[in-house]
């Protein structure tokens, strides 16, 4: 695996921490300014999850470096689970003492637990479950709370009018464990109360299959009214809003989440109802937490247990919640999540004024 180092632009004045690519080269560098031997802690995520670039991993490594000066924090990205899986061996065999895992593929990740295991190395599944093998601790957000907000979202926007048409769920890829935890969450709020016309699952929650997904949705409503549509995470959004948008359709209620800058541009032009917001940095800082506990020797502060098939493990769970129009800035903004800056750039810079975000 070949290894190529970045300094992250926010990261640079810590000095202590290393990011990992892929390839073969097996060398670590580190560049702390502490004295003595240094503990790494590989972080393993997905190459396609932005969110683990510009808000986990840095956070992460951030709050560790404070937490403990002589911890090095080695990112390794991957395209597929089998990949992540050759990265993660090759940190513990370079010496890892501890393993965060956003798993590309929680239902292809326990050979590299079992491994982690064998080692007497933990491991912490960051954000996504992984089942059916020995796990140390789990940290995310509330799933089932996740998909409540979203439904509700929907019946709110519906009102009385529940029984005069349908509504469309596009969920999550089904390799991902948080992906059911939204979709049963949401179905506790709807079921019974809408009909739901089509569901759909999104391999990979690309944008662009979530437009093929929604088109064919269309075609299964048979002449009903839609009235509105629950997608999983605001790239699904995205995707369904083009395929409304070429089918004819307008001022569709659609829930999405992670708040990302596009989708709350959308929520402050109308053209998405709501999104979940999830503290991301608050979380990386909470598994950052617990990591320098376990290296201190130390039992960390955990909020619950979570069965993955394979045991009870230790588990924080941090809470989700609701972000429309209204909340934009009260929650995201002042939270620090995304700045004025960002999100008003361009073409949106009109809305934020209309939605009294700048002057």
């Amino acid at each position: 695996m070949n290894r190529t180092r970045r300094t992250a632009a926010l990261l640079a004045a810590l000095g202590a921490l290393s990011l990992a690519g892929c390839g073969d080269d097996a060398t670590t560098a580190a560049t702390t300014a502490a004295a003595g031997e240094q503990r790494h802690v590989a972080f393993l995520a997905p190459a396609t999850s932005m969110r683990a670039l510009a808000y986990d991993y840095p956070n992460f490594a951030v709050q560790l470096q404070e937490r403990c000066g002589d911890c090095v924090v080695d990112l390794y990205t991957a395209a597929d689970q089998a990949e992540q899986n050759r990265q993660g061996e090759q940190a513990l065999a370079d010496g890892a003492q501890a393993l965060v895992v956003v798993a590309a593929d929680g239902a292809e990740a326990g050979s590299l637990l079992r491994s982690a295991d064998a080692a007497d190395v933990p491991v912490v599944a960051y954000d996504r479950l992984v089942r059916d093998a020995p796990l140390d601790y789990y940290v995310s957000f509330d799933g089932g709370a996740v998909g409540k907000l979203g439904g509700q979202a929907i019946l709110d926007a519906v009102g009385d009018r529940a029984g005069e048409g349908v509504v469309v769920m596009l969920q999550g890829d089904p390799g991902d464990n948080n992906a059911g935890l939204f979709a049963a969450g949401a179905h506790s709020v709807l079921d019974g109360e809408v009909t739901i016309a089509a569901e759909r699952s999104v391999a990979g929650w690309s944008a662009d299959q979530a437009e093929v997904e929604m088109a064919a949705a269309l075609r299964e409503l048979g002449g009903r009214p839609l009235l509105g549509v629950y997608t999983a995470y605001d790239g699904l959004a995205a995707g369904a809003l083009e395929a409304l948008t070429a089918a004819g359709y307008g001022g569709v209620p659609i829930t999405g989440q992670d708040a990302e800058v596009g989708a709350l541009q959308r929520i402050l032009a109308g053209t998405q109802t709501m999104t979940v917001f999830k503290d991301l940095p608050a979380q990386a800082r909470a598994t950052a937490d617990l990591v320098a506990d376990v290296l201190a020797g130390e039992e960390p502060a955990t909020t619950t247990t979570t069965d993955n098939g394979a045991g009870a493990v230790p588990t924080v769970l941090l809470q989700p919640e609701a972000v429309g129009r209204a909340e934009v800035r009260s929650k995201v903004l002042d939270s620090g999540y995304t700045t004025a800056e960002a999100l008003c750039a361009g073409a949106a810079s009109a809305l934020c004024q209309e939605a009294g975000i700048t002057g």
